[in-house]
C-alpha cells in the first residue's frame, strides 16, 4: 500500500477568525496526493476573533521527518494568521494519536489508553523548557495577554515535537473525541478551558497512517487467536486498520501479496470507508465533533481526504453569547476515513 503523508483539516469553521466577515470559505491546498479543495457552499461566517486550534500529531515510527518539516514551516503558517487585522485570539493545543490498543500484548501499545487525548505540553527534542506559564496546558494568546514567554512558534515547536515512539495502531479520530470530551469517558482534567463556546474550532491532523479507532470491546487488536496470515484478522500489524477500514470495489483490500511477491504492488479503486463496526464509523465521529458547536460548517466537495457536508444555508460558526449551544443534528452526513491506498 502506498502510504501518503496527509495534513488534513477535519473541521474548519473559519480560515482565520481575525476579521472574518459573513462570506463563504474556499481554501485550496496542494500536497503529495494532489490538490484538495475545502469549501463551504451556501453558508456564511459569523464574525469573531476567537480561534481554538487543535493539532493532532502522529508520533508513530517514520514520523520524525514529517514533524520536523511541519514545525519548520509553522512560522509561515503563523505569519498568515498575523495578516491584517492581526493575530486572532488564539488557543492552541497538541495531542498525540496514541490511545493504546488491546490488552497491552502489542509492543508499544498499552491497555490503559496511551496518552488518552491529553494535551501534550512537556518540552521535547532539543528544548530544555517550553516557555509556557506554570500550570498551562495549551497556548493562549489574545494579542494582548499571553501565557508564554518567547515566540509562539518556538513554544509550539517544543510542544509538537512528539517523536516517533508510538506503535502503528494510531487513533487519529478517537483521540479527537477523547481530547474534546465528546466520547463516553470523563474529560481529561488537563484539557479544561481550551474550548470556548463563542470561538471557531479548527482541527488539523498530521499523519502517514490509517486511522485505527476501534469501538470499546473490539477484538481488532487481538494477539491470541489472530497471529498468522490465515487467521481471521491476520497478524497483529497495522494492516488490519486498512483491511477492515476499507471496501474497494465492494471488497476488503487483499491481505496477501499479489502473485505471492512481497515486492509487487496492487492498485485499489472505488475505495470507501467500511462502516460495518470494526472501526468507529466516521459519521459517528462527525456527529460528536458537530455536537461541540450549534452549526459547524464542513466541505461539500468530495475527495480523499474529504470532510463531511455542511448546512445548505444559514449562518455557519460558533454560537453567539446568549444563544443555544446544545443543538444536535438529526442527520449525520457521511464522511470519509482517510486511507493510504494507491488510487
Amino acid at each position: 500500500m502506498n502510504k501518503q503523508l496527509l495534513a488534513l483539516v477535519v473541521a474548519v469553521t473559519a480560515a482565520a477568525a481575525a476579521g472574518c466577515d459573513q462570506r463563504a470559505l474556499d481554501v485550496k491546498t496542494t500536497g503529495a496526493g494532489g490538490s484538495v479543495s475545502i469549501g463551504v457552499d451556501g453558508g456564511a461566517f459569523v464574525p469573531t476573533r476567537k480561534l481554538d486550534m487543535l493539532f493532532v500529531i502522529d508520533d508513530s515510527p517514520e514520523m520524525r521527518l514529517a514533524q520536523d518539516n511541519f514545525i519548520r514551516n509553522f512560522p509561515t503558517f503563523m505569519s498568515r494568521l498575523m495578516d491584517p487585522p492581526g493575530l486572532p485570539d488564539l488557543h492552541i493545543a497538541v495531542i498525540s494519536t496514541d490511545m493504546g490498543a488491546g490488552d497491552g500484548s502489542i509492543s508499544g501499545c498499552d491497555a490503559s489508553g496511551g496518552k488518552n487525548g491529553i494535551f501534550q505540553y512537556a518540552p521535547r527534542g532539543s528544548c530544555m523548557a517550553i516557555g509556557l506559564a506554570p500550570g498551562a496546558m495549551f497556548i493562549a494568546d489574545d494579542g494582548t495577554n499571553r501565557n508564554y514567554t518567547g515566540s509562539l512558534s518556538d513554544v509550539f515547536g517544543c510542544i509538537a515535537t512528539l517523536g516517533e515512539n508510538d506503535y502503528g495502531f494510531e487513533h487519529q479520530l478517537a483521540t479527537i473525541t477523547r481530547a474534546l470530551d465528546t466520547d463516553d469517558s470523563p474529560a481529561p482534567a488537563e484539557n479544561q478551558g481550551f474550548l470556548r463556546p463563542d470561538a471557531f474550532l479548527v482541527i488539523l491532523l498530521l499523519s502517514n497512517e490509517d486511522d485505527c479507532s476501534a469501538p470499546p470491546g473490539s477484538n481488532l487488536y487481538d494477539t491470541m487467536a489472530n497471529t498468522t496470515l490465515a487467521s481471521m484478522l491476520g497478524p497483529p500489524t497495522n494492516f488490519r486498520c486498512n483491511e477492515f477500514g476499507h471496501l474497494c470495489n465492494g471488497g476488503k483490500p487483499p491481505r496477501l501479496a499479489p502473485n505471492g511477491d512481497v515486492n509487487d504492488s496492487v492498485t485499489l479503486e472505488g475505495c470507501v470507508p467500511a462502516e460495518d463496526g470494526a472501526l468507529i464509523p466516521v459519521p459517528e465521529i462527525t456527529r460528536r465533533i458537530r455536537s461541540l458547536k450549534s452549526s459547524l460548517c464542513f466541505s461539500r466537495r468530495r475527495s480523499i481526504p474529504r470532510s463531511s457536508a455542511g448546512p445548505a444555508s444559514g449562518k455557519c460558526g460558533p454560537p453567539q453569547p446568549g444563544s443555544p449551544s446544545s443543538a444536535r443534528s438529526s442527520k449525520d452526513p457521511a464522511a470519509s476515513r482517510w486511507r493510504g491506498v494507491r488510487r
